[in-house]
């Protein structure tokens, strides 16, 4: 009698361990967090949703500079990280994947504020030799909110948009609401600045942008309330001959 209740309990411990080994491997497996580059260029004052897939779920992050990239999270409902970065800059971001002991770098450059948009088109005689179809202005804040301009040209090999020149702007409303965009431009430091003057049309949904970002203080009638439309457009009209430049806003 003894000797079959021996056998008996072995014959139930065997079971219990293939049943609990048959559970082990029913469960998925666990990958760590990954993300789809390691450098990110983002803009200050704006808040940056960086997708990633896998992880395990619990997580824990460490800036090595956190003066600079301000608050940060990790949304797993959206499998995205958050950051909202404070001043300009660089700092890494250390992310470990608790559940898989693993660890992944992010490395992020801050840089200052800036309105991008591409210029779409350019009709009648172009002046301003600076500006060219499929090319870049931005129009930057920075801390002490100085109104900075940067020109870039697309480069047709790269894709890539190169730098061309820099400088200055500004934008004065007329008693009639009519505004006016000066610009002044140059290569190099050690050229002097060219000035251009341009009445600024389209949607006035952007005009919105520059009121709030560079602190233009306009009263709120500047641009209409509807809905905003998907392509927001801005066309600068050269008042010496009419040329026409076409932009549109880039998202941000």
């Amino acid at each position: 009698m003894n000797v079959n209740k021996l056998i008996l309990s072995f014959l139930c411990a065997i079971c219990l361990f293939a049943t609990s080994c048959s559970n082990d491997d029913n469960e998925p497996e666990i990958f760590p967090i990954r993300f789809n580059q390691q450098d990110y260029t983002i803009r200050v004052g704006i808040g940056t949703n960086i997708s990633f897939v896998d992880g395990g779920g619990v997580y824990e992050l460490t800036a090595s500079n956190p003066d600079v990239l301000g608050k940060f999270y990790i949304d797993d409902d959206t499998q995205s990280l958050m950051v909202f970065p404070k001043s300009i800059g660089e700092s890494s971001l250390i992310i470990t994947d608790v559940l898989v002991n693993a660890t992944v770098t992010l490395k992020f450059t801050v840089e200052d504020f800036y309105l991008s948009f591409r210029v779409d088109e350019i009709e009648g005689e172009n002046t301003n030799t600076y500006l060219s179809a499929g090319g870049e202005i931005r129009f930057i804040r920075d801390g002490d909110i100085t109104r900075r301009l940067k020109i870039y040209r697309l480069n047709h090999l790269t894709h890539k948009g190169e730098y061309v020149a820099d400088g200055v702007f500004d934008i004065e409303r007329s008693e009639t609401n009519i505004f006016t965009l000066n610009m002044a431009l140059h290569r190099s430091s050690t050229e002097e600045l060219e000035t251009f003057t341009y009445t600024m049309g389209g949607d006035g949904e952007y005009l919105n942008f520059f009121d709030k970002f560079f602190e233009y203080n306009w009263d709120k009638s500047i641009a209409s309330k509807s809905l905003p439309v998907k392509r927001i457009q801005m066309v600068l009209t050269d008042g010496l001959n009419g040329c026409k430049i076409s932009c549109s806003l880039q998202p941000f």
